[in-house]
């Protein structure tokens, strides 16, 4: 049986190790989710999974919110007995974010899928080679939305 683990706690660590004030996300249910600041993941991953044994990466899902119009949502799904996410924007016009293979390197599927689909780059990895879409396929990255796309 896994340990409970309690989001204050895990909230505070991760303040204190990354010296930022990450918050909780109510926006999301059926989940606890903290807000971090996209430089801080690798260290985020870190605590939760050394300080807190829960390096079970269920997935990594991205999304535009019309509530946050030029940027990408990133949100890095952990299971530990219940949903535990790290949420983090990156700017539309340069999605950028370090890479976590080196922590999980289950990672590399879903960092895989987010650069394809999203055009999300994920910094100190090899590149990523197309996953889902046609070697030839030339059109961009099919579920980024931008307000000045004709279609």
């Amino acid at each position: 049986m896994t340990n409970e683990i309690s989001l204050s706690d895990v909230l505070d660590r991760i303040n204190a190790e990354t010296g930022c004030a990450c918050e909780v996300y109510e926006g999301i249910t059926n989940e606890e989710v903290i807000c971090i600041p996209a430089d801080q993941l690798q260290t985020a991953v870190s605590v939760l999974w050394e300080g807190f044994d829960c390096n079970h990466l269920s997935t990594i899902t991205a999304q535009q919110r019309k509530s946050h119009p030029g940027e990408i949502e990133l949100i890095y799904h952990f299971w530990h007995g219940k949903g535990i996410s790290l949420l983090m924007r990156l700017p539309l016009e340069a999605p950028e974010v370090a890479s976590i293979i080196s922590l999980l390197p289950g990672a590399d599927f879903y960092e895989r899928e987010v650069a394809e689909m999203y055009g999300v780059v994920f910094t100190g990895r090899a590149k990523t080679p197309k996953l889902l879409l046609p070697v030839m396929w030339d059109k961009g990255p099919p579920f980024l939305s931008r307000e000045d796309d004709d279609e």
